[in-house]
């Protein structure tokens, strides 16, 4: 009927967010800390540790990975367009444990059973505006569809 209720494309490009590399390190050092105070074997839980800490820096801080997100564009019918730091482009549906909160969103999307992509948004990742209009769309839209690894009610 109208063309006033077609929602337009959202296009999400993050950028380096200081306030994720501030959580991810202070997160593992707590983390290094508790394996250091541990009796047995805490090396290899300091070693499992630092691990994680460079894959999350490489993977979701700085988004070098081939298979990290570059660019995200929600779509007005509600589709998802994922275009990865390897150039790749898919398609991909919004998943149910999508977090939404002033400081932070964390975008869950998935591709079938197998194949899922998170996407932690600091306040800093995003200009303001745009974070905003991205909240607001999430809570009025909401997640549509069904999870297919949901628990059946």
């Amino acid at each position: 009927m109208g063309s006033h209720r077609q929602t337009p494309p959202l296009l999400i490009r993050p950028r380096l967010s200081v306030r994720l590399a501030v959580f991810v390190t202070l997160t593992h050092a707590a983390a290094f800390a508790a394996a250091l105070a541990l009796p047995g074997a805490w090396r290899l839980l300091a070693v499992l540790v630092s691990l994680s800490l460079v894959y999350q820096v490489y993977v979701h801080v700085l988004r070098r990975a081939p298979w990290s997100i570059r660019t995200l564009i929600w779509q007005g019918d509600g589709s998802w367009s994922v275009q990865l730091v390897s150039g790749r482009e898919t398609e991909a549906r919004l998943s149910h444990s999508t977090f939404v909160s002033l400081p932070l969103v964390i975008l869950n999307l998935r591709q079938g059973r197998l194949r899922r992509w998170s996407l932690p948004l600091f306040a800093d990742a995003l200009d303001q505006d745009q974070l905003r209009r991205l909240r607001q769309r999430l809570r009025i839209v909401g997640v549509g569809g069904k999870d297919e690894d949901a628990a059946p009610a």
